[in-house]
């Protein structure tokens, strides 16, 4: 697989791991079999959008296409949020910090 899926299959490993989800919890969540969310984390299969899109709601996470033009400020919006997530009260279920699973750094967009 290339370093783009490699990529979006640790980010979904992280997202799983920050959230205290085991695979087989998040398997559950998802409908599939546990191996199946650990060929995805291992980057051993075609990731096909509607999983993604499963994992992604499963994980509390939003997947949003992005002009490459909007990129930069897209960024410094989730940077700002992020922020203030963290100076949130810690007790709070909304206080979470939402990361993207994925996005193209500017080497990236040369490459593409």
């Amino acid at each position: 697989m290339s370093y783009k899926s490699e990529h979006i299959a640790a980010a979904l490993k992280q997202a799983r791991e920050d959230k205290g989800l085991s695979q087989r919890e998040l398997a559950k969540r998802c409908g599939v079999p546990q191996s199946h969310i650990s060929k995805i984390e291992g980057n051993a299969v075609d990731l096909r959008i509607s999983s993604l899109t499963a994992l992604a709601h499963a994980l509390d996470l939003e997947l949003m296409l992005v002009p490459r033009i909007a990129v930069p400020a897209a960024h410094s919006i989730i940077r700002s949020m992020s922020g203030a997530n963290r100076r949130l009260d810690a007790s709070s279920s909304e206080t979470q910090e939402s990361k993207p699973a994925y996005s193209l750094d500017y080497e990236e967009e040369n490459d593409a």
